[in-house]
């Protein structure tokens, strides 16, 4: 299946016609436009197209009817309010088929009426026309095409959580399996046919009532199911609820009125803590701190005083060799003239470097100076500018806090979502209460399911062996049980052979793609409930919240990929901001690997800052249609434009 051409009128922000044609061979059609200018309606647009009220986008929509979805498409900007989408899509058949699907509806009445006509090889087709969706579910079926037409922001929403119940179906309708259950079907309508036309047959009726016992209680079973899966959506979107209200709250200021008494009370702390600085900043002022203004003068001192002590010391010296030498000319008198000489050149010497007192400062004042210069004012700068610089932190933090506190709170409108809020909380233990519930309620009807056949199986084997073999109506009813005992062995041989596979496909498609390889080594899903489990290579279990946000995106698309490759059809994929979420290495990965192979067609819808220039360059030899979309702002619509804008250039 390829899309050779989207048309729209007067759909969304696409004013008038529009019509996107795809020519080209290549597998990558590129779709680039700044958000708002209409790549998600493109994507909506295909999904209606497809599968009208069946379109996964609207079943998660917040509106509450289809006709109400359909009119907020409608574009106003001719007055007309008349809106169409058209597709065309070719079949890889001998010869090639090509289909044509008209939807359209107008806005002008209370109620949307939507007509739909389909055209197969230009030629109108009433049949598909009545029987649309019957066709396309055979060819993709709409459980599974949110794994082929995604939005890359939600994908990963996908199915790391358990698949539900309609996913499981989807998946064995494409890999084959849910062909057997059309085929039991079959064979116990026949079985039925013939019970009705043998009543006189005890054993037959005892069949037909265990037959019926049987299915009470597997559609007792499949009817929980369904409420799980209602209540289990219902929980997700109160949580999304939930948490928009949080975000509401927040943004009014609802943290801060919680807030209140504890920035208070840290407003007084760090009030307290600058009182204690400007205290300790005191101290300091008042110590040696502004000596600190004067080092220059403090140095000279401190050199005139080293001067004026060692003239004082060479004068004691002086008169210390005077009074020896006294004592010496008593016993020496031969030696007096030159001890003399010595004496007398001491004292010239002495003379000369005789230094005006100036400061007449003792030995303990020059100590003091020498041990402020050598580092001690250092330090106290140093503590000074810390105390400075804490204090001036917490006079921000006060500025910060007095700013919080004066913000006008509406405590009408906050009191009222906070209400809201509780609400949603209450709400969303209602429904995990009846979760709880409603799977206990699995548990003992899932008993009764296996009781019920097990009972039915021994029915079945003790009417078989009182069967004659040259009844025509007993021959038949021995091979249509034989026949359904079969397709039960062999539903669940068939079912774990094409899962294996499904399971081995992903994994080698995961390793592709993921940049930690060593992470996963191989992904098991269960045969019966359809599951995914994760193992690394000490054999032990990954558990799903361990991983981000990316390779959880990066795991749901290998999924899709393998999931095109074990069904062996040629399927379209659209993909809309595709990575958004992903790292560098990622990115290329997806591009080199994934894109080009993805399908025969895959259509990438991008903004300028996802696929930039960079990544352009990389995949350009695998693209081959392009479009960008650009906003024209007089007549506030969209319009398509070939080739690719990156920036403010066209590549193309």
């Amino acid at each position: 299946m390829i899309i050779s051409r989207l048309t729209l009128y007067n759909f969304g922000v696409y004013a008038g016609e529009n019509t996107f044609e795809f020519h080209n061979e290549k597998p990558i059609v590129l779709i680039g436009g700044l958000n708002g200018r209409g790549k998600t309606t493109f994507l909506e647009a295909v999904l209606i197209a497809l599968y009208g009220i069946n379109s996964f986008a609207f079943n998660e929509s917040e509106y509450k009817s289809y006709g109400q979805y359909l009119k907020s498409f409608v574009n106003k900007a001719d007055g007309t309010l008349n809106t169409y989408v058209e597709l065309e899509i070719k079949l890889d058949r001998q010869p090639e088929e090509v289909y044509v699907v008209n939807r359209k509806w107008s806005g002008a009445g209370h109620r949307i009426r939507e007509k739909i006509t389909v055209y197969r090889n230009g030629e109108h087709n009433t049949f598909l026309t009545d029987n649309w969706s019957m066709f396309i579910e055979n060819i993709l079926p709409s459980g599974l095409s949110s794994f082929f037409f995604f939005d890359g922001e939600k994908i990963a929403e996908l199915a790391l959580d358990q698949t539900n119940s309609q996913m499981k179906e989807s998946i064995k309708a494409l890999l084959g399996i849910s062909i057997l259950d059309v085929l039991e079907n079959d064979i116990t309508r026949i079985i039925s046919r013939i019970a009705k036309k043998s009543e006189q047959n005890q054993d037959i009726k005892m069949l037909a009532e265990f037959r019926e016992k049987k299915k009470q209680v597997e559609t007792k079973l499949r009817e929980i199911d369904e409420q799980i899966d209602s209540l289990s959506l219902q929980l997700d979107k109160t949580k999304r609820r939930l948490q928009r209200a949080k975000v509401d709250y927040t943004n009014h200021g609802g943290d801060i009125v919680s807030q209140q008494q504890e920035l208070f009370n840290q407003r007084a702390y760090l009030s307290a803590a600058i009182i204690q600085q400007q205290e300790h900043l005191v101290s300091l002022a008042g110590g040696e701190l502004p000596l600190r203004l004067v080092v220059d003068l403090l140095q000279k001192v401190q050199l005139q005083a080293q001067k004026e002590h060692e003239s004082k010391m060479l004068s004691f010296a002086l008169k210390k060799v005077s009074d020896i030498f006294s004592d010496y000319s008593l016993s020496h008198s031969e030696d007096q003239v030159s001890v003399e000489n010595f004496v007398s050149y001491i004292a010239n010497r002495a003379e000369e470097e005789k230094t005006v007192s100036l400061y007449n400062l003792s030995d303990k004042s020059l100590f003091q100076i020498d041990n402020l210069l050598s580092g001690e004012l250092n330090v106290v700068q140093q503590q000074t500018n810390k105390i400075i610089k804490e204090r001036d932190n917490n006079r921000t933090k006060i500025d910060q806090i007095d700013h919080y506190l004066s913000i006008d709170i509406d405590e009408k409108s906050l009191a009222k979502t906070y209400k809201k809020i509780k609400s949603l909380e209450q709400k969303i233990i209602d429904i995990k209460t009846d979760i709880d519930v409603l799977q206990k309620q699995r548990a003992t009807a899932h008993g009764e399911v296996l009781r019920v056949n097990s009972e039915y199986k021994k029915c079945v084997e003790t009417l078989l062996e009182g069967l004659e073999s040259n009844d025509d109506q007993d021959r038949v009813l021995n091979y249509a049980h034989q026949a359904i005992d079969l397709l039960t062995e062999y539903r669940i041989r068939l079912q774990r052979q094409k899962i294996d596979v499904l399971a081995a496909t992903m994994t080698r498609c995961y390793k592709m793609i993921a940049n930690k390889k060593n992470l996963i080594k191989r992904i098991e899903m269960d045969d019966v409930t359809l599951d995914f489990s994760y193992y690394d290579y000490h054999g032990n279990i990954i558990p799903n919240s361990s991983l981000s946000a990316g390779e959880r995106q990066l795991m749901v698309i290998s999924l899709l990929w393998a999931l095109a490759i074990c069904s062996k059809k040629e399927l379209p994929v659209i993909i809309d901001t595709p990575l958004s979420r992903m790292d560098s290495n990622h990115r290329v990965s997806l591009i080199t690997t994934y894109f080009p192979q993805a399908g025969k067609q895959t259509i990438i819808l991008s903004t300028d800052s996802e696929i930039d220039r960079r990544y352009y360059n990389i995949m350009k030899e695998n693209i081959g249609d392009e479009f960008t979309l650009v906003y024209d702002d007089k007549k506030q619509c969209s319009v398509i434009q070939r080739g690719y804008l990156i920036g403010d250039k066209n590549v193309n």
